[in-house]
């Protein structure tokens, strides 16, 4: 986690990419203080893997600028383009990228190596991270008689061996089975917390993006639409994309009307303090309560409980997603400790105390 009122170790401003008549990123503004992990989250084409190599160096930007620790690595209107190798930067990409010509303690040490470190340094250097990620037994072994989940602990050893100042992680996980991806998930947690490690992930994952991020930045359409802690992100999304794209959450019209709130010009409820005159209400499943069978009469709302039916009942494991169906074709999902039998009625109530409001 960044140290308080640590100057940014990655700063970009105004950072702007086209490709052709395409603009892949515009107006970027980032910042990444040391120990930070920040994720770079969004759905495939919003522009994430074009910021990353960006800061790689990889690619050039043609507006704005990006500093390193206080030094500036691209100002396109002064010309400025430092080379990747310039930047004090590893990366851990999706297909590992090892080279099957060398064994596993080869290909962490490679780094090392071209930066004359000795070979008794090197090699200690080499087994005390191997060791860290849990495969020090394979350091003679071949490259490709390992699993590929060995395979990238191998990239992310070689990556962390050389203690460079950012890590950039390009979806690393996304090629692993569900299991692995747990797995390693909570190891690269754990080691970014040891280590301090700077890191910009990108994922499409939101699952990873929760679990390793101190700071989410989801994009869309070239552009960072929040960029927030997890907790605030999800709590407080600042738009409707953002409350739609992060966990999945109801979206209600509403329109107030005296001292009761009209939901998708259908059901009205009695209105909360502070709740403005119009705009949409982001519910989560988690702040929807429900009571089987206990349904009130249609034109009867005591305390806030909405009639509606079990339209569909889903076992997510350690509970059970509900589909329901309200008057006026409005539909809402919410969560439940056991199933439901399809067209069961219940009492819906909405914990409009911790809705939030969004205005597009």
């Amino acid at each position: 986690m960044q140290t308080p009122n640590s100057d940014p170790l990655l700063e970009c401003r105004q950072l702007r990419k086209t490709f052709g008549s395409h603009t892949a990123l515009d107006s970027i503004e980032l910042q990444v203080h040391p120990g930070e992990c920040q994720v770079l989250l969004g759905p495939s084409g919003c522009g994430k893997t074009t910021l990353l190599n960006l800061i790689a160096g990889s690619l050039a930007a043609d507006g704005g600028t990006l500093s390193i620790a206080g030094t500036v690595m691209d100002d396109p209107a002064r010309g400025t383009h430092q080379p990747m190798q310039t930047r004090g930067l590893a990366m851990v990409f999706q297909n590992h990228s090892l080279w099957p010509h060398m064994n596993v303690e080869q290909n962490v040490g490679f780094g090392l190596k071209l930066r004359g470190t000795t070979s008794s340094q090197r090699r200690q250097r080499v087994m005390e991270i191997l060791e860290r990620l849990q495969i020090a037994e394979f350091a003679d072994r071949a490259i490709s008689t390992l699993s590929g989940g060995q395979q990238q602990r191998v990239a992310i050893a070689r990556a962390l061996v050389v203690h460079p100042r950012l890590l950039l992680m390009d979806e690393p996980l996304s090629a692993l089975d569900a299991r692995l991806k747990e797995e390693l998930k909570s190891e690269i947690a754990l080691l970014i917390r040891d280590t301090g490690q700077t890191v910009v992930y990108v994922t499409h994952d939101q699952g990873e993006a929760f679990a390793l991020g101190d700071r989410i930045a989801l994009m869309a359409d070239g552009r960072i639409a929040q960029n927030s802690t997890p907790e605030a992100i999800y709590q407080s999304p600042s738009s409707r994309f953002v409350a739609e794209f992060i966990g999945s959450a109801n979206i209600l019209a509403f329109e107030r009307r005296g001292d009761e709130i009209v939901l998708d010009n259908a059901l009205r409820l009695a209105a909360t303090n502070g709740l403005p005159a119009n705009g949409h209400l982001v519910v989560r499943r988690e702040d929807i309560d429900l009571s089987p069978g206990k349904a009130p009469p249609p034109d009867a709302r005591p305390n806030g409980v909405l009639p509606g039916s079990v339209r569909h009942s889903r076992f997510l494991g350690d509970r059970h997603e509900i589909l329901l169906d309200l008057d006026q074709g409005m539909r809402l999902r919410a969560f439940h400790r056991s199933a439901l039998a399809c067209g069961e009625t219940v009492g819906i109530s909405l914990d409009l105390q911790r809705a939030h409001v969004v205005r597009s």
